[in-house]
């Protein structure tokens, strides 16, 4: 991999499991947090397609959102407040964004990119 990620080991630790998207071989690492079995976030990461990241909410079995981004620098596991979060950081021409996927207490995504 071209970008820095945490092991798997560190997923499973904080509660997440294999996504049906899971394929070693195919290089998509895949991962799903499950909520109270009315919502799941899957969390895939890639080095083919550019360095790939993907995030995807389902509630209910009705897809809520699906970000798809390129050029992934690195992905880090993060707390504060009581909250924890994947942030994630891009390759960017202004090397400037604010990805953050929200994975506990509840899911939720956080992403902003300057105005060019």
């Amino acid at each position: 991999m071209t970008y820095e990620s945490p092991e798997e080991l560190e997923f499973f630790e904080k509660g997440f499991g294999y996504s049906d998207e899971y394929d070693h071989d195919e290089g998509l690492f895949s991962f799903v947090m499950a909520y109270d079995n009315v919502s799941k976030l899957i969390f895939t990461h890639s080095p083919f397609g550019n360095n790939s990241i993907s995030v995807k909410l389902f509630q209910n079995d009705e897809l809520v959102f699906h970000v798809y981004k390129e050029n992934l620098k690195s992905v880090e596991f993060q707390s504060w407040g009581g909250e924890q979060v994947l942030r994630i950081y891009l390759d960017t021409p202004t090397d400037y964004n604010d990805f953050l996927i929200y994975f506990n207490p509840r899911p939720r995504l956080k992403y902003c990119e300057p105005n060019m």
